[in-house]
């Protein structure tokens, strides 16, 4: 039986375009090879009620399944044809409001939230890529039937390098270098990362992504490093050439960026909230620490800094973690089960 699932997702800044993507590959590497990824402008993520007119005339044509992400797909539905939604994290969440603008939070409540009920309640089936995304889910919604997959990583591209760390990262004289990847946002914590430096030895230095923020102040403190927007294979070396990632999100649907580190055999120190706990596994593969806990970070990032055995070992044990669990392996066949259970409704 033909699938051909299609895949709609306007451009994107941030890991929800990253998740799609990743769902694309990973179904194509399990013999659905007419899985297509339609793309679209960016200002279709906040007007999705516009898509049906902007998409090229036939665009469902010869597909079984349509899928996007939770604040478009409601704009996709098509007889005959079954719909899936993907749900990240959900604008309702109560952490979110304390590191969200007023203009944020207005459009969160009055818009978002809508757009992402609407596509829970009409998809025919809705994915949550956590345990913690599938709670406020049914919580919010109160749709008790989601599925949950995780989200997924490229285990055969996001591996440790055979012959230890790689210099790809700009020259440091320092001993110790963590890297963060992600957007500049509160959400993301990357408020608190200048407070933490001021706690950690000068030999300790932190490079940091650019990401979509544009013109933003110089780097925010002297031993911050900012190396830009790199592609995926500039992420593959920066993760391999760092010792640890440091990721003080506050609200995570998933996180991918921590499950990539960790396949890279890459220990992380984040925060013991929302999805976070599922991808970095406490005293194993990382360090978990309480939100806002500026000497808490500092503190988890010295004790690994201290001891390269230790890194090490927490990175085996989080490289294994995530082939086990977040691999391609593991995320294109849940998809595609999904999708013949549905087809054969």
């Amino acid at each position: 039986m033909s699938i051909s699932p299609l895949y709609v997702s306007p451009i994107g800044r941030g890991g929800v375009d990253i998740g799609i993507q990743n769902i694309l590959r990973a179904v194509k590497r399990f013999g659905e090879q007419h899985a297509q990824l339609l793309r679209m402008p960016e200002q279709y993520n906040f007007l999705p009620m516009l898509l049906p007119y902007a998409l090229p005339t036939g665009w469902s044509d010869g597909h079984g399944i349509i899928q996007a992400r939770s604040r478009l797909a409601y704009a996709l539905k098509r007889p005959g044809i079954p719909l899936v939604t993907t749900v990240h994290h959900l604008t309702t969440d109560p952490r979110l409001t304390p590191v969200s603008s007023l203009a944020q939070r207005v459009f969160y409540r009055l818009v978002e939230s809508q757009y992402d009920g609407w596509s829970v309640k009409k998809a025919d089936a809705v994915v949550c890529v956590s345990r913690y995304t599938q709670m406020m889910t049914e919580q919010t919604y109160g749709r008790t039937d989601t599925h949950l997959i995780y989200d997924g990583i490229d285990t055969d591209v996001f591996t440790p390098h055979p012959d230890g760390q790689l210099a790809a990262l700009p020259q440091s004289d320092a001993r110790i270098k963590l890297l963060f990847v992600g957007n500049r946002t509160r959400r993301k914590g990357f408020d608190l990362l200048p407070k933490i430096m001021d706690l950690l030895p000068d030999d300790y230095v932190l490079y940091y992504t650019a990401s979509f923020q544009q013109g933003v102040d110089a780097q925010p403190h002297p031993r911050m490093i900012p190396i830009g927007t790199p592609d995926r294979d500039g992420l593959v070396a920066a993760y391999r050439s760092a010792d640890i990632m440091l990721f003080p999100s506050r609200l995570e649907g998933f996180g991918i960026a921590p499950a990539e580190a960790l396949a890279c055999g890459i220990p992380v120190v984040t925060t013991n909230a929302s999805a976070l706990p599922e991808v970095v596994d406490h005293n194993q593969s990382g360090i978990l620490v309480e939100p806002n806990d500026v000497a808490g970070y500092a503190d988890a990032v010295r004790q690994l800094g201290e001891d390269a055995r230790l890194r090490a070992q927490y990175g085996a044990f989080g490289r294994a973690k995530v082939v086990r669990c977040f691999g391609y392996d593991m995320l294109g066949p849940a998809f595609l089960n999904l999708y013949t259970q549905l087809m054969q409704r």
